[in-house]
């Protein structure tokens, strides 16, 4: 391997086999795509979240129906009607932690506020 090659090269290569040219064209259009960004954030992101009235939603659910990104979701869930915060109070020196949830009923009345009917 060279050092100018960031894909090492596959052993099948070597002894006389041929690569299989999919996953090298699959393996080489992720490289030059990939962002590098590969966190939770972006996991949740991308999952596909279908909304029931009688569950409660957290702001990853939130983040992944709505197409933003966590933080996003928990700046908009802090300004809706119906959220409930379940995190702990400030105390002295201590940062309070929020943990907030949302019924389905709250966040389709939320979505439907939003949109033009």
């Amino acid at each position: 391997m060279s050092i100018f090659s960031p894909v090492p090269l596959s052993t099948d290569f070597h002894q006389g086999r041929k690569p299989d040219l999919r996953k090298v064209g699959r393996d080489i259009y992720e490289l030059l795509t990939n962002t590098g960004r590969r966190g939770y954030k972006q996991r949740l992101r991308k999952q596909l979240v279908k909304i029931e009235s009688d569950k409660n939603y957290a702001p990853g659910d939130v983040a992944a129906f709505l197409n933003v990104s966590y933080d996003a979701a928990l700046r908009l869930m802090q300004k809706m009607k119906g959220v409930i915060d379940l995190g702990t109070p400030t105390r002295r020196y201590k940062r309070g932690k929020k943990k907030l949830r949302i019924s389905g009923k709250n966040l389709v009345a939320f979505l439907r506020g939003k949109t033009r009917e």
